[in-house]
């Protein structure tokens, strides 16, 4: 389990978390929501280690995250930011991803086979296979998505934490990572965290809401409580539509 326990931060005196306490089970998927500039990207970084708040702190399974050196903290969470800023731009694909497995090689930085072949697997999990030997540089915005959560799989990570990751993809592509995390979720049983403005997968899996406003925690709520009371529209101060299709739930602006 995450716990975060009133965690504040500002930037040159202006508040962007304001006291927000969360718990995050193992085997969730939740999705973090809200308007532009509420703060969920800085949550996400806070959780995931990256940065370190003003006040409060993050336990692991009790273990403040601080005290968790890098390689062990990265068997434990995976990231996978809006953007990268590719430096390794000449690195094929499949290096890339094959970053992800540092916290489990040795001293020396040995690949084995069974390595590779994990590498391969989430490769093949992402459809990107095929792009193992091209360079990240040549890649579309959509591809470069797909090898950066591909990496962050290979890490093997309790809980993976994905800021936005269908910015760049197309339908199809959106699809199939929504149905890979789905699958993640359920049946591999990865703790998925997302940060989205897709309310409508969001309502389709069924996720655990996390509400943020103004830098504050704004509501914690099932789907369907997200539904029932109407959160949406406090939560964006615009009215929604809720339409009923093939026993799922559609939110359209009014």
């Amino acid at each position: 389990m995450i716990k975060v326990n009133n965690i504040s931060y500002s930037i040159k005196n202006k508040i962007i978390i304001d006291n927000i306490s969360l718990n995050i089970k193992s085997g969730q998927m939740v999705s973090i929501i809200g308007p532009n500039g509420a703060g969920k990207s800085t949550i996400a970084n806070i959780t995931a280690g990256i940065i370190k708040a003003d006040s409060g702190n993050i336990t692991i399974y009790n273990k403040d995250i601080l005290s968790i050196n890098k390689q062990e903290k990265a068997k434990i969470i995976s990231y996978v930011p809006q953007q990268y800023s590719y430096s390794v731009a000449d690195f094929t694909v499949e290096d890339f991803v094959a970053a992800g497995r540092y916290p489990y090689l040795d001293y020396f930085g040995i690949i084995t086979k069974e390595h590779l072949d994990i590498i391969h697997y989430y490769m093949n999990l992402t459809n990107i296979y095929h792009l193992k030997e091209r360079h990240i540089s040549t890649l579309s915005g959509g591809e470069r998505q797909k090898v950066n959560i591909a990496a962050a799989l290979a890490q093997e990570a309790e809980f993976v934490i994905l800021d936005e990751i269908s910015s760049f993809l197309d339908p199809k592509a959106r699809y199939e990572i929504n149905n890979l995390l789905v699958k993640l979720n359920q049946e591999n049983k990865y703790s998925i965290i997302l940060i989205t403005h897709d309310l409508n997968y969001a309502l389709a899996v069924k996720s655990l809401f996390i509400c943020i406003k103004k830098g504050a925690l704004f509501a914690y709520a099932e789907s369907s409580e997200m539904v029932e009371n109407n959160i949406f529209s406090d939560l964006f101060d615009m009215e929604f539509i809720y339409l009923k299709e093939n026993n799922r739930t559609v939110i359209v602006p009014k």
